[in-house]
């Protein structure tokens, strides 16, 4: 099959060849029309001044004029005609004349009849040559039509739909032969663009399982000799095997935050394996705000109070929230403790709820920290992704908790994001879907969040 570009080229040539074509032969038959209408005339004018000739007497400037037209038509057997005229007309013989004149007339109708016949047959081919010629580019362009509409538009939308599939994660369809033109071979590149990606995405998938168990086996292998450890160091650190020296004590309360922080870390692998795995169903149940939000803020006293930073949390009486209350815990303490890293000495990280537009509970954790640049936002949600607060080393954190919150805000049916100004703070919320207030009272975004005493909740 020719190419695109050679169909479109021989329809564009075919059209002009044909409108060309026609057009020569309307200029031949315009050529023939024109000379028809001259004969006519000529006819009717020599037939007027031959007839006048019987109705006059002599005259030699008359006689003059017709030897001029008898030498304008040369060979033509009505010049026979006309030179016996001329001669009864200088001889002054009327009857000779009048016979003579009489079969000149004759011979004239004949020859009118046969140009008006010309006449009428070069008019009709003009008319027909026009409308051909007029009618050759609406047949080009439906020509043109159809061929982009096979070729053009069909194999477009063929593989549009096969990209659509790639955008939604179907890779099953079956890689056609492609045609040989154009269109083919972009679809070809492109069956070749897409089997790489399927093999690719095959053994992304293989590696990320291989990663999953390899994450799931250590953490849980880990697990138990870091509690144990965790222990130990915690009865050496209380004295209960002895005073030991202020030195070592001292080494090994930073031994026991390092393995707190290990099994933060494994604690948090942990989870991630779990969410990835489809395998952290959530326990579902109306869940207290308030007592919830209070025994969250109460676990983070210690962290704030170490910061020097306040945390104040906005009351809703009587709002109830469907959650899984351990999960929901887990995301508000990743957030807040996040907010209190980064905050300033006798900052204020305040939290509070509100409605959206569409009915859900929107909850909002805001600081006054450093802020976060614009093109970190989306980032600090990725795996092993987080923002150096050099102002504020409080927290090592792992970069998972932040993933671990935005895939169980998700479950809850929720959306989470950040609003943020470099050096203004930062806003970290996030939407939950069901709730209902005891009270009859709505919350409302323009409520201001209550502010309790460094680190009281």
């Amino acid at each position: 099959m020719s190419s695109i570009r050679a169909r479109l080229a021989m329809i564009v040539l075919l059209v002009v060849t044909g409108m060309a074509w026609f057009g020569q032969a309307s200029i031949r038959t315009y050529e023939d029309y024109d000379r028809a209408q001259g004969q006519i005339g000529d006819v009717l004018e020599l037939r007027a001044q031959v007839l006048f000739l019987d109705a006059t007497s002599y005259s030699p400037k008359l006689a003059g004029r017709l030897k001029e037209k008898r030498k304008e038509l040369g060979r033509d057997p009505r010049a026979n005609l006309l030179s016996d005229i001329i001669q009864a007309y200088n001889e002054k013989d009327p009857k000779a004349l009048r016979r003579r004149v009489l079969a000149f007339v004759d011979s004239e109708r004949r020859t009118l009849n046969d140009a008006l016949l010309r006449q009428r047959e070069a008019e009709r081919k003009l008319k027909q040559n026009a409308a051909v010629t007029a009618l050759l580019p609406l047949v080009g362009l439906f020509m043109l039509w159809l061929t982009v509409r096979a070729s053009v538009f069909r194999g477009i939308d063929r593989l549009s739909r096969r990209m659509m599939d790639f955008l939604v994660d179907r890779y099953s369809f079956q890689f056609s032969e492609p045609e040989s033109n154009e269109l083919g071979q972009l679809q070809r590149t492109f069956n070749s663009l897409a089997q790489r990606v399927i093999n690719n995405m095959d053994e992304l998938k293989s590696l990320d399982q291989a990663k999953s168990d390899f994450l799931s086996i250590t953490s849980h292998e880990l697990r138990t000799p870091m509690t144990s450890i965790k222990g130990s160091l915690s009865l050496l650190t209380s004295g209960v095997m002895g005073r030991l020296e202020p030195q070592a004590e001292k080494l090994l309360k930073i031994a026991e935050s390092e393995t707190d922080r290990l099994i933060r870390l494994i604690n948090d692998l942990l989870d991630l394996a779990k969410i990835e795995a489809g395998k952290l169903p959530l326990k579902g149940d109306w869940v207290n705000w308030d007592e919830m939000m209070h025994k969250t803020a109460q676990s983070l006293v210690g962290l704030a109070n170490a910061a020097k930073v306040r945390i104040a949390v906005q009351p809703r009486p009587g709002l109830e929230v469907y959650m899984d209350r351990d999960r929901m815990q887990q995301i508000l303490t990743n957030l807040v403790s996040n907010s209190i890293k980064f905050s300033p000495e006798d900052g204020t990280v305040s939290v509070f709820a509100s409605k959206t537009r569409n009915g859900e509970m929107l909850v909002q954790v805001q600081d006054q920290g450093i802020g976060i640049a614009p093109e970190d936002q989306e980032l600090i949600f990725q795996k092993f992704r987080q923002s150096s607060s050099p102002e504020s080393p409080i927290v090592k954190g792992t970069g998972l908790g932040l993933t671990i919150a935005r895939a169980l805000v998700e479950e809850h049916g929720g959306t989470i994001g950040v609003h943020s100004e470099k050096g203004k703070g930062a806003t970290f919320y996030f939407t939950l879907p069901k709730w209902r207030d005891q009270t009859g009272h709505s919350p409302d975004a323009d409520d201001v969040p209550a502010e309790r005493g460094r680190g009281a909740a």
